[in-house]
């Protein structure tokens, strides 16, 4: 008898507090990896409940921002996450559960639901992890809630472009400067490198094999654009298999929203200089090409 007593206590224990036995009675697994578009992220949910009677499922989430693990500045709106059940849509937020399916079978047993999760209009990401707790809710016939928490994550790649140059410095002796002994020779047309990066950035000048035997070439920034912060403001001597730092910034990006790219770009003089005072600059055109190196700060 006294064993009867105590397993019917531990019974009606197990029934008066569900979420002790939450995984029991549901649980959330993503089948495969996310989908990263340049204006959205999807991933397939495959949801896994156990039915009494006919069952009604529901999903929150535990904050109202998505947040960059790497920089906590970096924050999208939960608003715009949703789940796609049965081709209907369903917004997630913060402010309390939300339905979004009724099993139609009316009977005790294992059941699976596929569902979508979809988080839309972002715009470009800055590179990192994201994550947010969700939460995922089984309400059975005779109204016991079962719960199980599931962590959303996704990773934006690092992404970095060189998209556009104008040339390659072309220097040219004219009339007007053959004779000059000691100014500067300067290119006939301003180089333009144009960048895009999701993360904070440099960007590198390496020289390679210059020719440099009958005079000193240098490099000036005239211009800067977008998201640059920081650039070399020096006329600057150029010396044969270097590397220089012209430029840093950040991420190319303004907030999170469609369209928020920030144009970026570094205007750059390259110039020439006689070293033989005694002697006329060598005629002929100087062209050198330089490779440029874009990467993470």
């Amino acid at each position: 008898m006294k064993n009867i007593i105590i397993s019917t206590i531990i019974f009606l224990f197990v029934i008066m507090c569900p979420k002790a036995y939450a995984n029991q009675y549901i649980k959330a697994e993503m089948t495969g990896f996310p989908t990263v578009n340049e204006n959205s992220v999807s991933a397939n949910i495959n949801l896994i409940y156990m039915q009494l009677g006919i069952s009604r499922l529901f999903v929150t989430a535990s904050d109202s921002f998505i947040v960059n693990n790497e920089d906590l500045n970096i924050k999208i709106p939960v608003n715009n996450l949703y789940l796609l059940c049965d081709g209907q849509e369903f917004q997630i937020s913060n402010n309390g559960w939300q339905k979004f399916y009724i099993d139609p079978l009316d009977i005790t047993g294992s059941a699976q639901k596929n569902v979508n999760l979809r988080l839309e209009n972002t715009g470009e990401l800055p590179a990192g992890t994201y994550t947010i707790l969700l939460r995922f809710l089984n309400r059975t016939a005779i109204n016991l809630d079962y719960e199980c928490d599931f962590l959303f994550t996704f990773v934006i790649d690092e992404k970095h472009s060189l998209t556009s140059f104008s040339g390659d410095p072309t220097i040219v002796l004219t009339e007007e400067n053959i004779f000059n002994k000691q100014s500067f020779i300067r290119n006939q047309n301003d180089i333009r490198v144009d960048l895009t990066s999701n993360t904070k950035w440099k960007l590198w000048l390496a020289t390679g094999n210059l020719d440099n035997k009958d005079c000193e070439y240098y490099f000036q920034i005239k211009n800067v654009s977008g998201k640059v912060s920081n650039y070399e403001q020096n006329n600057t001597q150029l010396f044969a298999n270097r590397r220089y730092l012209l430029a840093s910034g950040e991420p190319t990006l303004d907030g999170i929203d469609t369209g928020n790219k920030v144009p970026s770009n570094i205007t750059i003089e390259y110039s020439f200089k006689n070293t033989d005072s005694d002697n006329f600059i060598k005629e002929g055109i100087r062209q050198n090409q330089f490779t440029y190196i874009l990467e993470r700060e």
